[in-house]
Parts: structure tokens; C-alpha cells; sequence
């Protein structure tokens, strides 16, 4: 009995059993830091920020330039999910001449993961070099209806 617990497979054993029982209970009993969802069911929805701006012909290039290094500047907060950056289709008329040039839409984890990456330093620097060429109408929006694919 002995020559079987100190053999090797009675060494594999022993250590299988020391991390499965380590595992199980880090598993079973999280901490504060470590919190396991096995079934998500309930997630919050992502916020959007969405942004419509008029913008001048003569300063869509410099409008752009800057709205990139907002963007870049948002990527590196914590919160953030991703960007799109739209632009009227000047070529299609069938609705009439488009309100706004560009429309940017930037999804959040919460809506204070936005409202903490505005009061950064250096964002507010980035979004007046925005302001200065157009006029914005910025609005955080809630997700009610997500029909995207999901990962699993």
C-alpha cells in the first residue's frame, strides 16, 4: 500500500487531486478581485456616445486628422469598446441633402467610462482642436436592441 502512494503514478495522483481541490475552491469562492460568471445572463448594455458634426468643406481634412487623434487618445481608456466614424454619401441625394457631414459613434462599457476618459488630461486639448472647425452635438445612448452575432 505504501510502495503504491509513493510511487509516481501515486505522485501524479496527489498532485491532481492538490490542484483540482486548489482550482475548485478559487473557482467556488471568489474573491473580491476574482469574480467567475458561469452563466452570464445578465450583462449590461454598452453605452453610446454619439456625436453628429457640420462641417466645412475647406476643413474636413483638418476635421479628420483630429477627430483621428481623439479617437486614438479614447483607445487607450479604460471602458472603451470601439469607434466608427461615419460620413455623408454626397453621391446619393434620393433623401435630400444630409443634415450632418459626419457622425462618430464611440461605445462604452458604462456611460462613466466615457464621462472619466472626457476629464483626462489632454482629451479636452484633442476635442477643442475638434470644436474649433465644426459644430458637434454630442449624446450618450443606452443599447435597448443588439442583433449582432454572438461569440459563442
Amino acid at each position: 500500500m505504501l510502495r503504491a502512494v509513493f510511487s509516481l503514478s501515486g505522485f501524479n495522483r496527489a498532485v491532481c487531486l492538490a490542484t483540482g481541490g486548489a482550482g475548485g475552491y478559487a473557482f467556488t469562492n471568489p474573491d473580491v478581485d476574482n469574480v467567475y460568471d458561469i452563466f452570464p445572463l445578465h450583462k449590461p448594455p454598452p453605452y453610446a456616445f454619439i456625436n453628429v458634426y457640420k462641417v466645412k468643406k475647406e476643413d474636413a481634412r483638418d476635421f479628420e486628422q483630429a477627430w483621428k487623434d481623439v479617437a486614438r487618445f479614447q483607445q487607450r481608456q479604460e471602458g472603451y469598446l470601439f469607434t466608427k466614424m461615419l460620413k455623408a454619401d454626397a453621391r446619393d441625394s434620393t433623401l435630400g441633402p444630409a443634415q450632418y457631414e459626419y457622425i462618430d459613434i464611440v461605445q462604452w462599457t458604462t456611460g462613466d467610462a466615457q464621462r472619466r476618459a472626457a476629464l483626462r488630461p489632454g482629451y479636452q486639448q484633442l476635442y477643442d482642436e475638434i470644436k474649433s472647425k465644426t459644430v458637434g452635438e454630442p449624446m450618450m445612448y443606452s443599447s435597448v436592441v443588439d442583433d449582432t452575432p454572438s461569440p459563442v
